[in-house]
């Protein structure tokens, strides 16, 4: 028995074929490879945000904290502390002026914090608003957080 051969015309038709075939084949990888890529690259860009959206967040608390002490400070017991001086009720100070100030710890480098606070004296109490800002900075990353606490004082 001889081996069936196809005809001659009919492997006319068939030259060429699988050149579109690794081509499509080329094409199709190449786009998969290409989205793979802008997937990482969004994903490290969205982790950068994170890292620095975090310390940014730090920075507000650690401002915040600061602002606290300020209005509220610690009175231990046989305080020389002139605001203490009283030792009966530690009345808080009176907020001041807005502060702002950068960090050079590491892990808050190029970050920065805006805090304040405001008073409202509504009878027998005294209401305290305090807003803290933080802000880091990264080339052309930029991310800020606000934290803020409520305070009321009876007088």
């Amino acid at each position: 028995m001889f081996p069936r051969t196809r005809p001659s015309h009919f492997q006319q038709n068939q030259r060429g074929s699988m050149l579109v075939i690794s081509l499509f084949v080329i094409v199709v990888m190449a786009l998969l490879v290409l989205t793979l890529i802008r997937l990482l690259s969004a994903s490290g860009d969205s982790l950068i945000y994170e890292v620095y959206g975090l310390r940014a967040h730090q920075a507000a608390k650690s401002g915040l904290e600061l602002k606290l002490t300020e209005v509220f400070p610690l009175c231990p017991l046989g305080s020389v502390n002139p605001v203490c001086a009283d030792g009966s009720r530690n009345l808080p100070s009176a907020c001041d002026a807005d502060t702002t100030l950068s960090f050079a710890l590491q892990g808050l480098q190029n970050c920065s914090v805006s805090s304040s606070c405001s008073v409202d004296n509504t009878g027998d109490s005294r209401y305290y608003q305090f807003t803290s800002t933080g802000t880091c900075e990264a080339g052309d990353a930029v991310t800020a957080r606000t934290v803020s606490v409520d305070a009321r004082v009876e007088l």
